[in-house]
């Protein structure tokens, strides 16, 4: 048997780590013979890919935040080029992060080695001059959001839908499951009041928000005494951090989850999210939320001069509406994510999680890593290995 194909996975943040990972775990099912490669996290160093840098203690958002990292992402970029000249992959798949991938991409094209992009950079929001790139370094598009299928149609780029990935990371009965044995372990009574707190992934997402999250949660306390707040901590926000964090609110009813945010966000009666990937986990999950979002002034200002959509939420661009409120940067006061909160506590929030619902059945279903694992394989001329039939095995026999 000659060798098998190689494969690089190129992610830079979260969310790429776990698409990776589960797009690795494809790979492997349908091409056991392959070697995979790449830049990402632990998700995708557990899933079978080799690293050749972890990448997500170096996160950034924005343009002031992305500068602080630079010499580190050109440094990776140099490293991905001259692994791709040494063992030379069949493709390239790029997850995302388009200030890292679209300027790696006109790399590794040069080194004639076929290029999928998997997750598009939301052009359609900002930047949509970047289509180019697209044209000219891409072979392929793999898009999570039907309506991006219409964008790259615009621009005369076929692009495929093959779903999104988080339907496939969320199992829904699990979550259901260990969230009762989490409302256990805390010994939260069912008629207490749920407020979950995600205050993001990243280190300055989380040190913006997380203490105008407190002070929602104080204002809520002190309308709704009989609450408990469950905080979501994402990898970077460890238990020294989340504790440094919440020095001045100890006396508030907090409890810190690591490593749990479906569960927290099931518990959940409502929840303050950073805008993110987490709205559309929110979404999945049917918890009532609202999305906020802080940055560096100056990103801000660049970001309110390029970005041309009418909402930040995921949910809400799928939705063509406002299903989940937006409180953005000065908006993000206290006060009103605490009002915002009870209102919609005190109501049920029915007609959110209905409207949630429903934007979640545009998502494609199940099935998105594996789709995608298809198109990487066919982009390259790969087919699947096939696997002998029970009736070959007993022939065998």
């Amino acid at each position: 048997m000659g060798k098998g194909p190689t494969i690089f996975i190129i992610a830079t943040e979260s969310s790429g780590d776990n698409y990776g990972a589960l797009l690795a775990r494809q790979l492997r099912e349908l091409r056991p013979d392959c070697s995979l490669y790449g830049l990402g996290g632990g998700k995708m160093e557990s899933a079978g890919v080799q690293l050749f840098r972890n990448m997500l203690e170096h996160s950034a958002v924005g343009f002031v935040e992305v500068v602080r990292s630079l010499r580190f992402f050109l440094d990776s970029m140099d490293q991905v080029v001259q692994q791709a000249k040494e063992l030379r992959p069949d493709i390239v798949v790029l997850i995302d992060s388009p200030d890292f991938n679209l300027r790696i991409a006109p790399r590794l094209k040069a080194l004639d080695i076929p290029v999928v992009y998997y997750v598009s950079p939301q052009l359609w929001a900002w930047r949509e001059g970047r289509v180019e790139q697209i044209r000219k370094h891409v072979d392929r598009m793999l898009v999570i959001f039907p309506f991006e299928v219409d964008f790259y149609a615009r621009h005369g780029i076929e692009a495929r839908f093959v779903g999104h990935p988080l339907l496939d990371l969320i199992d829904m009965d699990k979550v259901r499951k260990n969230a009762e044995l989490l409302r256990h372990g805390f010994k939260i009574p069912k008629k207490k009041k749920v407020v979950g707190l995600f205050p993001g992934s990243r280190r300055g997402e989380i040190t913006r928000l997380m203490p105008r999250m407190l002070d929602a949660a104080r204002e809520i306390q002190k309308r709704m005494p009989d609450v408990v707040f469950l905080v979501g901590c994402a990898p970077w926000f460890n238990p020294d951090r989340y504790k440094a964090s919440i020095k001045d609110h100890e006396d508030l009813p907090l409890r810190a989850v690591h490593g749990r945010s479906h569960e927290v966000m099931s518990l959940s009666d409502f929840a303050l999210v950073c805008s993110g990937t987490a709205t559309v986990e929110a979404a999945i999950v049917g918890a009532p939320f609202l999305c906020t979002y802080r940055m560096a002034w100056a990103s801000a200002l660049l970001a309110g001069l390029l970005v041309n959509t009418e909402f930040a939420c995921m949910v809400n661009i799928l939705a063509g509406r406002q299903v989940v409120p937006e409180l953005l940067q000065h908006q993000a006061e206290p006060l009103t994510m605490a009002l915002i909160a009870l209102e919609n506590m005190q109501s049920g929030a029915p007609r959110m999680r209905g409207e949630l619902a429903e934007v979640v059945r545009s998502l494609g279903g199940p099935g998105a890593s594996r789709r995608a694992a298809e198109q990487v394989l066919a982009t390259c001329g790969l087919r699947p290995v096939s696997r002998p039939s029970s009736a070959e095995l007993a022939v065998r026999v």
